[in-house]
């Protein structure tokens, strides 16, 4: 929504009375308005005093409308806060969604986990079947179990693409699991793309071990990878998660999740 006298955006904060009321515990926002009208501008005033009171912001943006404000808080950090992802050629969007700092996986992580490489491995229109589930939730269970024992293993897709080429295969013929259960090469080859080398090697394997449970401030950029068929989804899939696990875990601190551009 615009005023029609100054043609500034309108601002709604429709959870003042649900809140009241006690329906909801969460604030909602609209920001409205045409290109150009300042609603990226009022955006970033509110959203940096969000952050000096101690907020924790997760921000979806396409445009690079908050890169200079990222890059501001991280100097004003000396490095410790302001995330910034985005897509470069020389430098292509990655992270790392094996690692935490304390090696906590509970429930909703290791299920993550499997979600993030059920999307790498199954297409849309070809949903798993129960084995298939039960051996990936296995899988991700043992590699888990295995990089806690052994911290020298760096959690991350390649150790976990090597784990189930050779530990876990060798767990499957024990168990006398067949082909038409579980089809572990079938499942390699699938993945082979993401592992070391392949064509995006890259994506899960980034090398800066970077929790971001409590970075307070950051930005994902998808103005290039909003488009791309394997990209954005396992890009997504990461951004719910990070949010996910901030809701979870800081119980009693204020936490924000901020979409500019909201594609509708």
């Amino acid at each position: 929504m615009v005023d029609r006298l100054t043609g500034k955006p309108v601002f709604l904060d429709i959870s003042d009375l649900p809140m009241k009321k006690g329906v909801v515990t969460n604030r909602n926002k609209f920001i409205l308005g045409p290109s150009g009208s300042g609603k990226s501008f009022f955006t970033n005033h509110m959203v940096r005093q969000y952050w000096e009171q101690g907020t924790h912001i997760l921000l979806v943006d396409t445009g690079n409308s908050y890169k200079g404000l990222c890059d501001l808080i991280r100097q004003k950090t000396n490095g410790d806060d302001g995330v910034y992802f985005t897509y470069q050629e020389n430098d292509p969007i990655s992270f790392n969604p094996f690692f935490t700092e304390d090696y906590r996986y509970d429930i909703e992580k290791r299920d993550s986990i499997k979600t993030l490489i059920l999307t790498l491995w199954k297409r849309e229109d070809e949903p798993p079947r129960r084995s298939e589930e039960v051996a990936l939730s296995n899988a991700v269970s043992l590699y888990i179990e295995k990089i806690k024992k052994n911290r020298k293993i760096k959690p991350n897709f390649n150790s976990f693409y090597d784990f189930v080429r050779k530990d876990y295969r060798k767990v499957l013929a024990d168990k006398n699991v067949r082909e038409k259960d579980f089809d572990v090469d079938g499942f390699l080859n699938v993945l082979e793309p993401y592992y070391k080398n392949g064509e995006y090697g890259y994506l899960l394997n980034s090398d800066k071990e970077l929790d971001l449970l409590n970075k307070r401030f950051i930005v994902f950029e998808l103005d290039i990878v909003k488009d791309n068929p394997i990209l954005f989804p396992v890009v997504t899939i990461i951004i719910m998660e990070t949010f996910i696990n901030k809701m979870r875990r800081l119980q009693g601190i204020r936490k924000m999740i901020l979409i500019e551009e909201a594609w509708l």
